[in-house]
């Protein structure tokens, strides 16, 4: 742990302590929890820890940090308790030391080095029930905070909630419409509850919301050396969050805070600029400023959806255009994972289509390229079965779904490969052998073509001491050179034989190429 995460760590320690104390239930939860599986601690470059509880637990934590937090080295605080807060989650902030970026300024004490305390509401199981909290909620969550975060995504339900608060606002002022929200949103309880809604920082996106179910257990996972809670589905909660590659570090690193500059108070930090400006003026054009990036933001949206609209269409022209160029009347006749050329087309064909349905803008505003179903299914075909990119195949479907699209029979074929191995992953994670045994023994002959499959075939096999392992593993390994989890197999394998020198060999190589941290921790737990 670097200075930062140390800080952060004990932090988390005093966090523990006090939920042991007042038996309160809670998680450590997203990034954190990815740390926790890939890493057995933070992600290397993380900054941050996130922790989650379901509301009954928030209340307690409320109460408990009332009693605990009197010496003012700690302070806790969200929206309701302070409506300064720049958001509805919560912050158990060191008001010793300051957490310097350009969304902490001014607020005092909250600029110190924190960490986010989220907390779940039920939603009903009703899907329109579910929408109407889910919009009510988001128009809240924009009206009650000052911050910028959440303006660049907005539907039209929500936009004219957040506009109905503001004209309430008007004759009974800004206190009473948020107490009146806050009375409908908050501490609401569903007999037929099957999904939480957490109160997080998301700034572009819809509101974080996952299955009820993922929390229903706990499991004490090794953390920077000590035990913390996290879901007990575990592998199906990063699934949820982080799509199907969580264990593959990305690219970009994604970082936080600026500094955490330990040694002077969040206090006198703040007090040194603050003499300079009129606070009650600052707050107020802040303000003002939100309420107009909203707006632009809204129509900015509006905008968009029309723009990709066209743009589905342009890209759906090009994609025809080279089929006929190159004589192809029927795309599926490209529809062969066994054959080299005809990938090479399908990669030639949809490269601009794979480009702007996964580029940031049109995932965030959730807008679906209209290519026909034939392109479509060819396209997701290709990622699947070509290049074992379950990934981008599962954030286009998503798309697809939350705009409202049905798929076709055999789109939803396509789609329970995805599930199934979802499955697999999962029950491997969990070391639940006999339950992966059977899984992966029906997906072979689903799927007798998937990489995918294959791969984690070779895996059981491994992992069940097959004799056959070593040869499957060698003929994967010339269908798919340099693999990283056949690779890894041929190390464990030779591991496992006692040869530890081949397997260091692979091991080596693996540490140079694979971006894959679950494999990495296991060489780490190896001692290799």
């Amino acid at each position: 742990m670097d200075a930062t995460q140390n800080h952060l760590f004990n932090m988390l320690c005093e966090i523990d302590d006090i939920c042991k104390k007042y038996d309160i239930e809670y998680f450590i939860d997203f990034g954190t929890t990815l740390g926790t599986i890939r890493h057995e601690g933070f992600i290397p470059w993380d900054d941050d820890i996130d922790i989650n509880m379901t509301e009954a637990n928030y209340y307690k934590w409320v109460e408990a940090c009332k009693k605990e937090l009197t010496d003012s080295k700690r302070v806790y605080s969200d929206g309701r308790l302070d409506r300064d807060f720049p958001g509805v989650f919560g912050r158990y902030v060191d008001t010793e030391c300051i957490r310097l970026s350009s969304n902490f300024a001014f607020w005092k004490p909250i600029c110190g080095q924190c960490i986010d305390v989220f907390y779940m509401m039920e939603l009903p199981g009703d899907p329109v029930k579910k929408q109407e909290m889910i919009d009510l909620y988001f128009a809240y969550d924009e009206y009650a905070n000052s911050s910028y975060r959440h303006y660049r995504y907005k539907s039209k339900v929500q936009m004219d909630l957040y506009n109905k608060f503001r004209r309430w606002e008007r004759f009974v002022g800004k206190e009473r419409v948020l107490r009146h929200l806050e009375k409908k949103i908050f501490n609401q309880h569903y007999d037929d509850c099957d999904t939480y809604l957490s109160c997080s920082a998301r700034k572009y996106g819809p509101v974080s919301y996952a299955p009820k179910y993922l929390y229903d257990t706990v499991y004490y996972a090794n953390f920077e050396g000590r035990k913390f809670p996290i879901s007990g589905k575990y592998a199906e909660l990063l699934n949820y969050y982080y799509g199907d590659d969580w264990n593959i570090m990305p690219k970009e690193q994604k970082h936080h805070s600026k500094m955490s500059h330990t040694g002077i108070s969040c206090a006198d930090y703040v007090d040194d600029y603050m003499r300079l400006l009129d606070e009650k003026s600052l707050k107020k054009d802040r303000q003002k400023a939100k309420h107009v990036m909203v707006e632009e933001g809204y129509k900015v949206g509006v905008h968009l959806h029309h723009v990709y609209d066209k743009l589905g269409k342009f890209v759906k022209y090009k994609i025809d255009k080279k089929l006929n160029a190159l004589g192809i009347t029927d795309i599926n006749t490209l529809l062969d994972e066994s054959d080299p050329e005809k990938q090479k087309l399908l990669d030639e064909i949809f490269a601009e289509y794979y480009d702007r349905q996964l580029q940031f803008s049109v995932r965030y505003w959730e807008s679906l390229l209209d290519i026909g179903e034939d392109n479509f299914y060819a396209a997701i075909f290709n990622l699947l079965y070509n290049h074992n990119n379950f990934t981008s195949a599962s954030k286009i479907m998503k798309i697809r779904s939350l705009c409202g699209v049905p798929n076709t029979d055999r789109l939803n074929k396509l789609w329970q490969l995805v599930l199934d191995s979802r499955d697999i992953k999962a029950a491997m994670v969990y070391k639940d052998y006999d339950k992966a045994r059977t899984l992966i023994s029906d997906a072979i002959a689903k799927y007798p073509n998937s990489k995918e499959i294959k791969l984690y075939n070779l895996e059981i096999k491994v992992a069940d001491g097959d004799s056959e392992a070593k040869a499957l593993a060698e003929k994967l390994l010339a269908e798919y050179p340099d693999n990283d989890r056949v690779l890894k197999a041929l190390g464990d394998i030779a591991f496992a034989d006692g040869d530890k020198e081949t397997a260091e060999g692979f091991y080596t190589k693996l540490k140079k190429q694979t971006a894959d941290g679950m494999i990495l921790l296991d060489i780490k737990k190896k001692g290799v």
